[in-house]
């Protein structure tokens, strides 16, 4: 109506100046009242922000129990990881390989500490040969070496065939000849009292982690028998079974490197016996050989 009304007043006056000021006024008139129209509220900043964490909320507790749930289940997982694990799930074959590293075990701690006590005792009576060669006479010897000494059984076979009278065919073999052989055998007894034991301890070292190492295959075999079954190769479900038999491969060099340890140590100290058993096996048959001749 207001614009109806100001054209009606611009064709009665014919001044331009009117003109063009009714013009401009027409022209900015929209603009004026669009100005003039209120802005819409904007939202509280409360409310915007106390909705987010209501929203935020829910969300956060299944991030919660599904944090809880990997940890319950790497906790059980880190549970199997033991020899009682493998004795309680294994079959017979893992029960029975876990058995016999045992008593491979057993086996070489009973052999080494008894191999150490019997080699303490063969050291002591080695250190009385030299005063056997001290000694006056054969007996005044023996009695110095001792009753229960093993190089005392060497003197004594040797003395025995000097003194004894053979008949038939034995009487072909000179006596020295006879000496001489009675020493070898007693020095045999000496070297095999030495090396008991000894292969039980080589073996245990040699096939031990290999026991061990058909323990962790069959072990393997079996826990994927049952990961298939279950249709599940999650992590928590293949560390466990998996675990328990590497368990086996870690007995089997924890067997074995004792072993062998003791064996290197054990035969260094044999081999001392040895040469000294040796070396007087040798100077008794040249005594009595000379003892005969004269």
């Amino acid at each position: 109506m207001k614009m109806a009304y100001l054209g009606e007043g611009l064709k009665r006056q014919a001044n331009p100046v009117k003109l063009v000021v009714a013009a401009v006024a027409m022209l900015f008139m929209p603009m004026v009242a669009m100005a003039q129209q209120p802005d819409a509220p904007p939202l509280p900043m409360e409310e915007s922000t106390a909705a987010a964490p209501a929203e935020a909320a829910p969300a956060a507790e299944p991030a919660a129990e599904g944090a809880a749930a990997p940890a319950a289940a790497g906790g059980h997982t880190a549970d199997n990881f033991s020899v009682m694990a493998v004795w309680e799930q294994g079959d017979i074959v893992a029960r029975g390989t876990l058995i016999l590293m045992i008593l491979m075990f057993a086996g070489s701690i009973y052999i080494a500490v008894t191999k150490f006590v019997d080699q303490l005792i063969l050291n002591g009576q080695m250190k009385k040969i030299p005063a056997f060669w001290d000694a006056n006479t054969l007996d005044e010897g023996l009695d110095t070496l001792g009753r229960n000494n093993a190089f005392r059984s060497v003197a004594e076979g040797a003395i025995a065939q000097a003194n004894s009278a053979q008949a038939g065919l034995g009487a072909r073999i000179s006596r020295s000849d006879r000496m001489s052989h009675q020493v070898g055998i007693e020095l045999e007894r000496i070297n095999g009292r030495l090396q008991g034991g000894m292969a039980f301890l080589a073996t245990v070292g040699a096939i031990c982690p290999f026991v061990g190492l058909f323990g962790t295959v069959w072990g393997i075999v079996q826990a994927l028998i049952r990961i298939s079954a279950s249709g599940d190769a999650s992590i928590e479900k293949v560390a466990g079974p998996v675990g328990e038999a590497l368990i086996m491969t870690a007995i089997g060099l924890g067997v074995a490197v004792p072993a062998v340890i003791f064996y290197n140590l054990l035969g260094r100290t044999n081999k001392n016996i040895s040469d000294a058993a040796r070396h007087f096996a040798y100077d008794i048959d040249k005594l009595m050989a000379s003892s005969a001749k004269a």
